[in-house]
């Protein structure tokens, strides 16, 4: 768990920090998946219109399109800001080269993406 830790400092301090406005489009569905995002602070709102489901995360520190960049597909949801927001930004290049620099970056961002997952289907099957 130390060593889970640790890497999660080290992937963290190797983001891009951006503040969004309200309302931006961090990405749309069916975007070609070119970054992974960490909310570090504010609201941001998911929609699958395909499901007609939608989302709002608030202030919850959480990857957004890991599944996305891993395996090279396009975005499944739109993600658009509700507020002013704080993310940690990955270029999906330099996110597929920290799995493969740090030993336990690959095992982390698989607990990362099931807990996105599992929060998503928790708050939607309300």
């Amino acid at each position: 768990m130390e060593q889970l830790l640790e890497t999660e400092k080290k992937v963290l301090a190797s983001g891009i920090e951006i503040k969004y406005l309200a309302d931006e489009f961090l990405f749309r569905h069916g975007q070609k998946a070119e970054f992974v995002f960490y909310l570090q602070s504010g609201s941001i709102l998911l929609e699958w219109p395909n499901e007609n489901k939608s989302l709002i995360i608030i202030n919850k520190p959480i990857f957004i399109g890991i599944d996305e960049a891993i395996h090279g597909r396009k975005y499944t949801c739109t993600a658009m800001t509700t507020e002013v927001s704080e993310f940690l930004v990955f270029d999906r290049a330099y996110f597929n080269q920290l799995i493969t620099e740090f030993d336990q970056a690959k095992e982390y961002f698989e607990i990362m993406r099931l807990e996105f997952l599992t929060h998503v289907n928790q708050q939607t099957s309300k």
